[in-house]
């Protein structure tokens, strides 16, 4: 008997974007740094489409998420006027960071880019922390969206 591969799955987010000539440079096509702007409001659209808006949730509790690595692979061009989809996912919750996934989809269906942001928590004083241990309400939460209990070391990842 063969064994059956489950998909993980993850919180997921979508957010369809239009192409703007101000994401573009001089050739009219995306500049790349932009794909970073869309990953900021992907991760944004995430947390909120779950009921964790950024600033109440993570911002006025005295909590960044400051980037410790950002990178993209890109696929194909996007121009202005093309309508994208950005599909944002979070795989990976650890009691000092976080990893969002990130996919940009041309109207067609075809994959234009993906990229990845690891975050990691850190308080106003830019000190990093453990998340479950200094905000455990805020770290169950985070842990039900992946299905997970709030008890394993690092959640999903």
């Amino acid at each position: 008997m063969g064994c059956l591969e489950v998909e993980k799955t993850y919180p997921v987010a979508r957010l369809e974007m239009t192409i703007g000539w101000g994401d573009c440079d001089a050739a009219g096509i995306t500049y790349y740094a932009r794909y970073f702007d869309w990953f900021t409001n992907g991760r944004l659209h995430l947390l909120k489409s779950f009921g964790l808006p950024y600033m109440t949730t993570f911002q006025y509790q005295d909590i960044s998420l400051v980037g410790l690595e950002a990178n993209c692979r890109y696929k194909k061009l996007l121009f202005p006027d093309e309508t994208v989809v950005l599909e944002t996912s979070l795989p990976e919750l650890k009691r000092t960071r976080m990893t969002f996934v990130y996919k940009v989809y041309k109207q067609d269906g075809q994959l234009a880019a993906k990229g990845t942001t690891v975050h990691t928590y850190v308080d106003h004083q830019g000190k990093p922390f453990d998340l479950k241990k200094r905000h455990p309400e805020l770290w169950s939460k985070l842990n039900s969206l992946l299905g997970a209990d709030g008890n394993e070391e690092g959640g999903r990842g």
